[in-house]
Parts: structure tokens; sequence; C-alpha cells
């Protein structure tokens, strides 16, 4: 099949296979400092196969003509950050593959969520892209636990590896599993993005209530260091308190900081938070 795919690392698997095994005429990326898993490889392996590369928004007129000029079969989306329109047209075929067991957790943050949730288990969708976001048809779904020890990249690593085989399952019989699709009878809220409060650290927490934070948001996770926020890149802990106030900060360079907390400190390295 004749593909535009939509995505990032998170899927890096997903795309890798439907490269070998079909033609991409195109990838859709994009980039966001505060996601653990960015375009880097996707990028540089489109690079390499000579597809070429966009960032931004794709139009409805964008997708007319990739399916009238190139022969477009599908639209393929695996975590990326725009909705897609959906052309009236009978030649349109559209896939997503969503880190949630939907109808529970439609969000652009599924896994996120379902951490600050404290959910034991969750799962990846393969549906059918409609208009409304993460609503249309279920093609395939794949469970998996959320253990104690596992963080928010864990969980996107899992869901990586169920929608492979997925995909493969798509591919392999395409017409027969686009037609056993099943609607989404239950229309369940979204999940919105967790609160700003909730990502971020702050002198009053302990070590594991800061680890807690982490755990879930990773580089969401945010902290105010001199009245400069910024996302956490690396965290690591210590129990040993810095000096009588423990609410000190000591910068070991200009992004990496000891930071006080009311058991220990953490030690962070910082990426700063450009808002516009």
């Amino acid at each position: 099949m004749k593909i535009v795919y939509f995505g990032s690392d998170v899927f890096l698997d997903v795309f890798e296979y439907l490269h070998l095994s079909h033609e991409i005429l195109a990838l859709y990326t994009y980039h966001m400092e505060e996601d653990y898993f960015n375009e880097h490889n996707i990028v540089q392996l489109a690079h390499m196969s000579g597809i070429p590369v966009c960032y931004g928004q794709i139009t409805e007129d964008e997708m007319l003509s990739y399916m009238e000029k190139e022969g477009c079969e599908l639209f393929f989306v695996a975590e990326y950050s725009h909705k897609i329109p959906v052309p009236d047209d009978s030649r349109f075929y559209g896939v997503n593959i969503h880190s949630s067991l939907l109808p529970e957790g439609r969000s652009y943050y599924p896994v996120e969520c379902a951490m600050e949730r404290g959910l034991g288990g969750s799962g990846v969708t393969m549906h059918k892209i409609a208009k409304s976001l993460d609503r249309g048809d279920i093609l395939a779904q794949r469970k998996y636990d959320i253990q104690p020890g596992n963080d928010s990249v864990d969980i996107y690593l899992k869901s990586g590896r169920q929608a492979l085989s997925m995909v493969k399952e798509l591919m392999e019989d395409f017409d027969r599993v686009w037609t056993n699709a099943r609607p989404q009878k239950e229309k369940l809220p979204y999940w919105n993005r967790p609160k700003k409060e909730a990502l971020a650290l702050n002198h009053g927490m302990t070590v594991e209530e800061a680890r807690g934070v982490y755990r879930c948001f990773n580089k969401m996770t945010t902290v105010c260091i001199d009245g400069r926020f910024c996302y956490v890149d690396g965290f690591a802990a210590g129990s040993v308190l810095l000096g009588q106030d423990d609410s000190h900060n000591l910068f070991v360079r200009e992004n990496r900081v000891l930071y006080g907390v009311a058991d220990g400190h953490l030690r962070l390295d910082l990426v700063p938070v450009w808002e516009e």
C-alpha cells in the first residue's frame, strides 16, 4: 500500500515495518520538548530512505492531493500532535494507534493520565480515524499490566511492542480487519492534560513524592528555580539535606541542580520552558 505516515519515535517499530513492507510517501512529525520520545530516529530513517519529512499540520486539500496525484491508499497515525482532517471521500482510509483501551483514555496524554489515576493496567488501541477525536471504530486492542516499578517511559515502550503485532495483522489481511471493526458504543469523558500543580516539584515534597511525580510524567515534570520554570530532563535523589535551609538550591553546572526537599535532595538535569 501507499501510505502517508504521521508520528514520532514512540511507534518507531511500526514505521520501520511499514517502510520495509509498503511505500511511505511522506512522514509528518513534530517536536515537543516535554516529550521523552521525540522524532530523532524516525526522521533519520526517513531521510536515509528518501522519504519527505514535513512538520506542521496537514490540510484536507493536501490529503486529497496525496490520494489523487500520488495514489495514497492509507493515512496512518501513530503518536502525532495534531488531529488530521477526515475528507468526505470514499477513497479515504485512516488508521490511528492510541495508547489506551478505548473508549477509556481518550486523550493526548493517555499514558500519563493512566498513571496519575493509579491504574493497574492499560493497553493500546488501533482504530479507524473519525471526525470525532479517538472515537473511530476499533480494529484491534492489546492489554498490558502497569507494574509498580513501571514509569511512563516503560508504558510507552509496552504500547510500542503491542502495536507492532496489531499492525502486522492489519496489513496482512486489511480488508477483513477493516470490515470487522467494532463501533465504540460508550462515550466516556476525555482525559485532559494533568494540572500544572500535578506536574510540578516543590521543596515541601519528600523524595518519594517527587519520585512519584517523575515516574508518572517524566520530561513533562516541571520545577521552578529562582523564578525560572524548567522541564526535568533527568532525575535522581539523595537522602542528605542541603544544609539547615531545606529549600536550598545548589547549582552544579548551568542546567544541573541539587534541589532541596523535606527529607533529602533531588539531583535534577533541567531544560528551560520556553513560553510564547
